[in-house]
């Protein structure tokens, strides 16, 4: 669960800056899209994907705004289909692949960095009443 959403849900108070970087609110935009911890993971796939995003609609993947970019990663069915030729389209299966590997990856990565920042983090201590 990303920061923001747990501090949405919780009744305690939850930072929602990210976790890795510390750089922003850890959204789902930033999560998938910015988080400069997690650029190596996403560099080579974003590549794969807009390559598969150009062959399918003859256009640019990063000329979208990040929005609609976010919302193609998660489901891109209702707008690929309309420059698909046949709905078992390889092309449209291909970039499905690409985006599962990413958000894989990322999740995988951030749950690793977690584990690790975590590990890393001086024991809690309880607080001692003063008499």
């Amino acid at each position: 669960m990303l920061q923001t959403k747990r501090k949405n849900f919780n009744q305690y108070d939850i930072n929602p800056t990210c976790q890795m970087c510390g750089e922003e609110n850890e959204t789902a935009e930033h999560f998938v899209l910015k988080c400069s911890a997690l650029h190596s993971v996403r560099q080579s796939i974003m590549a794969d994907i807009e390559r598969q995003w150009g062959a399918i609609t003859e256009t640019s993947f990063n000329t979208l705004p990040v929005d609609e970019q976010l919302y193609m990663l998660i489901n891109s069915w209702p707008t690929l289909k309309t420059f698909l030729k046949t709905h078992l389209s390889t092309e449209f299966h291909e970039f499905e692949k690409h985006c599962g590997r990413l958000l894989y990856g990322l999740d995988r990565t951030r749950q690793l960095l977690l584990v690790t920042n975590a590990s890393q983090r001086p024991p809690r201590t309880k607080h001692k009443k003063q008499n």
